[in-house]
């Protein structure tokens, strides 16, 4: 069974395209405009025959918009783009044209879920399709409470925790909202154990509002894109602390460019 990791080994003739995706039985080639589109049509000819579980495939052209919705064109197969994919026996609804989803982020998902304890108030405040939200559930007897502004995403997290429904130890409120006005909104009613921001290219923004809804000793894991770790810290992080809290840790988690990567700071509430 191949997957995006093979991708470098897959020629079809004269084509050797190094990078495709693939979430649940969907295959997505990224091209660089649209005069790869045949080229791409091309490959997922040859990859449908190599990859027979597959069942639809698409061209990637770009990532548009606040939700960061890819902009697809339909190559081959099926024309749909709602799929199930599993994560360490989660099943998690994705659809690809309505909701942003990376497959390369299920160990971060599990990695914060480890991290989590039982009795834990949680707070996800850019869940998406709820893949840290669904982990932490199915691991603790936590309260976790989900945002996200697209309201697809949360559409396919509250399928996600129906489909697992039987898994899960900890219990998901889901809410469609602004993330700053829903920080406003729980300010002075609820502290939470543990916040996780996972919007790498604004996520800074909402930090300090953030962190006056974390309990002390609380933790903020805040995702950051950067081309090094003390450009992350230096120029993103401190600047909104106010020493209001301290670093614990900084982790590479995956490779966003050849020139820029994503984060994840660890920060404990002073």
């Amino acid at each position: 069974m191949l997957n995006s990791e093979d991708a470098g080994s897959v020629k079809c003739g004269q084509l050797k395209r190094s990078s495709y995706l693939v979430i649940g039985d969907i295959a997505i080639i990224n091209a660089s405009n649209e005069k790869e589109i045949e080229e791409c049509r091309a490959f997922a000819k040859c990859l449908s025959q190599k990859a027979p579980y597959l069942k639809a495939f698409y061209a990637k052209l770009s990532t548009e918009g606040e939700y960061r919705v890819a902009k697809l064109v339909h190559l081959l197969g099926e024309e749909r783009t709602a799929t199930i994919v599993k994560e360490y026996g989660i099943a998690l609804a994705v659809d690809i044209a309505k909701a942003y989803y990376n497959p390369r982020l299920a160990e971060e998902h599990r990695r914060i879920a480890l991290m989590s304890k039982d009795g834990e108030k949680v707070l996800d405040l850019f869940s998406g399709i709820g893949g840290f939200a669904l982990h932490i559930a199915s691991l603790r007897s936590s309260i976790i409470f989900a945002n996200d502004w697209n309201k697809e995403a949360v559409s396919l997290l509250l399928k996600s925790f129906y489909f697992n429904r039987k898994k899960m130890k900890g219990s998901i409120y889901a809410t469609v909202m602004d993330a700053a006005k829903l920080l406003e909104e729980l300010k002075g009613k609820i502290v939470f154990d543990r916040i996780i921001m996972n919007s790498p290219t604004n996520s800074v923004n909402y930090l300090e509002g953030a962190l006056t809804l974390s309990k002390a000793g609380g933790k903020v894991h805040l995702y950051v894109l950067s081309s090094r770790e003390e450009e992350a810290i230096e120029q993103l992080i401190m600047p909104s602390t106010k020493s209001d809290a301290s670093i614990e840790a900084i982790e590479e988690v995956i490779e966003y460019s050849p020139s820029k990567s994503v984060f994840r700071v660890d920060l404990r509430k002073t």
